[in-house]
């Protein structure tokens, strides 16, 4: 899959998660935005919904909570011109159904909640507009995902459904227990649906992102926050920081790069020290000029003599000087 420039067959694509983090506050993306791109973050999502079809006004705080973390279309093109202008591609999750066409319009790319993953408002007018659609499946079943592979097949058949889909494992709990990662889930992804696969990390640890990764996902949606002490919003305790965003990034790229380094082989960094690991022929005894050497005169320790590298070679050769116990076998003992 081809998405933000980069080729999931070889790249890996790191999402920076914005979520709610934000509060509303529009100058504290602005703020937030190049310290992002700094990150190494492949692209930025938000999250994009009308209220009044996001939460029922019967409950009434998460309802006062929802609305003021509200973003305009007006605000979201402000975000987006600004995203541009330094090179970071944007994309939002429609949270109520409502918002859609304008994503797919103004980003080109979609996220569907895992919360949305069977809801059919959203995923079918997802799947009938051009925009490439990421899904992440968190508390969803195996006969799900099958329901939804269905229907993507239908509505986008041939190739556009294995070039404009992918799907993220994913957790929904916030955080979940490590113990639940159930990272498994990735392979089997693979085998049900055919199509990049990827992980959206709820967890407080980064160790199920590298697991993802040996696992085979190629997509990464991690929360991002400027302060995960903060306790207004649940999502600050399992974001990270830019800064630790940045460290991320730069560990689960070299770690691509060596899953691509092929067949079993010596790497450069061990050369310098192969013979130093190994163990070499010494004498297991003093030993005076002239003798003639047998088997029983040798035993192993470290460092290996690459210049002696069979023991059958030095057996019925004649040493040229004294030599003592414990030393290396070398070439210029011999005659």
């Amino acid at each position: 899959m081809k998405i933000f420039n980069k080729d999931t067959s070889k790249d890996l694509v790191v999402i920076a998660e914005i979520g709610v983090n934000h509060k509303g506050s529009i100058d504290w993306i602005l703020n937030m935005l190049p310290q992002i791109k700094d990150s190494g973050a492949d692209a930025i999502k938000f999250q994009l919904f009308t209220p009044d079809l996001y939460s029922t006004r019967g409950n009434i705080p998460r309802y006062e909570q929802i609305s003021a973390f509200y973003i305009s279309q007006k605000d979201f093109l402000r975000i987006k011109k600004s995203c541009d202008s330094i090179g970071l591609p944007v994309f939002a999750t429609p949270v109520s159904h409502d918002w859609v066409q304008f994503i797919a319009d103004v980003c080109g790319v979609i996220k569907i909640a895992s919360g949305d993953f069977t809801f059919s408002p959203t995923v079918e007018a997802s799947l009938n507009t051009s925009a490439q659609l990421i899904i992440s499946s968190g508390a969803t079943s195996r006969s799900e995902v099958s329901e939804f592979v269905k229907l993507a097949k239908q509505i986008r058949p041939g190739n556009a459904y294995y070039e404009t889909i992918a799907m993220l494992h994913c957790i929904s709990s916030y955080p979940p227990p490590i113990n639940e990662s159930n990272l498994s889930a990735i392979t089997d992804l693979m085998k049900l649906t055919d199509l990049t696969i990827g992980f959206s990390s709820h967890f407080l640890e980064d160790a199920p992102l590298f697991a993802a990764l040996g696992l085979g996902a190629r997509i990464f949606e991690i929360h991002v926050t400027d302060d995960r002490s903060r306790v207004d919003i649940r999502d600050h305790a399992l974001s990270r920081t830019p800064t630790e965003l940045k460290v991320i990034t730069d560990l689960l790229n070299k770690l691509n790069f060596s899953l691509f380094s092929g067949e079993k082989a010596i790497q450069d960094s061990e050369k310098g020290s192969m013979n130093n690991l190994r163990k070499g022929i010494v004498y297991v005894k003093n030993l005076s000029a002239g003798h003639k050497l047998v088997r029983e005169d040798f035993d192993f320790a470290r460092p290996f003599n690459p210049e002696i590298a069979d023991l059958n070679s030095v057996i019925g050769k004649v040493l040229k000087k004294d030599v003592a116990a414990f030393f290396t076998v070398m070439n210029s003992d011999l005659v």
